[in-house]
């Protein structure tokens, strides 16, 4: 493990960073002594302090720990859009990617239907109907959020299903479910992952700029996004207010790209060496 990481700079920085942006956005809402949403007219719009790591903003709220709860949000927001998009992707993929012919043919003339339509629209048209929300935000990223992940493990099943070690489990009466969790996803996981790591950003990113347009989060909640939306206004007079979130949210997008990217030069290493270790005569032990 620890060989892994030495060989994998990129992956080693991002999850250093992404943890400590964790523990911050997990502690520091808890043990502040002040709320993310107590408003104190006494303290309205003062500079960096001890007591005051960010300042405050014009209604005397804390900045410090309005920034680390909206990191909160916005994690919660990649983190559970993530998980749910890439549950259903890998599902939808490789149903439509095993079963093949016509099946294969509706499922993925469905999907492009649904991705015909612009993801933004879809998240901003459904927090109007059901309220600026976490749920309605993560519904509106899934809804076709899990779309480009279907095609890449749709892409991998239709690849791997006639390898030689398929058939012979089909020949021994194993089940489509069983060949597919045992022997086929395990060997496309490789683009599955990486696709899967830049998920994470992208909608991160997604939620941050609804937020911005007044599309987002709404108040006393605040995402990175609202946070910066409510700083604009104090943009000239203040620039320490929104120059915060937005050095956090660029911080944790580079952690999330860091992995990504680390994940995909792993996964070339390991094509890389296993080409040689065939070329050289020698079988790949990984």
């Amino acid at each position: 493990m620890k060989a892994m990481f030495r060989k994998n700079p990129l992956l080693t920085a991002g999850l250093i960073i992404l943890v400590l942006v964790i523990l911050l956005a997990v502690l520091v809402p808890v043990f502040s002594p002040y709320s993310y949403q107590a408003q104190d007219v006494d303290r309205q719009n003062l500079s960096s302090s001890v007591s005051h790591i960010f300042g405050t903003d014009k209604f005397g709220r804390d900045i410090f720990v309005r920034v680390w709860y909206g990191t909160r949000i916005s994690l919660l927001v990649g983190l559970g859009s993530t998980a749910i998009c890439g549950l259903f992707g890998i599902l939808y993929g490789s149903a439509a990617g095993y079963a093949g012919g016509k099946t294969d043919l509706i499922l993925m003339r469905l999907a492009d239907i649904i991705d015909a339509i612009p993801s933004l629209l879809y998240v901003i048209l459904i927090t109007l109907a059901l309220g600026a929300n976490v749920g309605s935000i993560l519904l509106g990223i899934c809804i076709s959020g899990w779309i480009d992940l279907a095609r890449i493990v749709r892409g991998e099943v239709m690849r791997l299903k006639t390898r030689e070690y398929c058939i012979a489990a089909r020949m021994t009466g194993a089940t489509a479910g069983r060949i597919l969790r045992r022997y086929i996803l395990p060997n496309g996981a490789g683009p599955v992952i990486v696709n899967i790591t830049f998920m994470v950003p992208k909608a991160i990113f997604t939620e941050a700029f609804l937020s911005f347009v007044g599309a987002g989060i709404s108040a006393p909640a605040a995402s990175l996004g609202t946070l910066i939306q409510d700083a604009r206004s104090q943009m000239l007079v203040y620039p320490a207010q929104i120059l915060y979130p937005i050095l956090i949210l660029c911080i944790l997008l580079l952690s999330m790209n860091l992995i990504g990217a680390g994940v995909e030069a792993g996964e070339n290493q390991s094509e890389a060496r296993m080409f040689i270790s065939f070329s050289q005569g020698k079988g790949y032990r990984g």
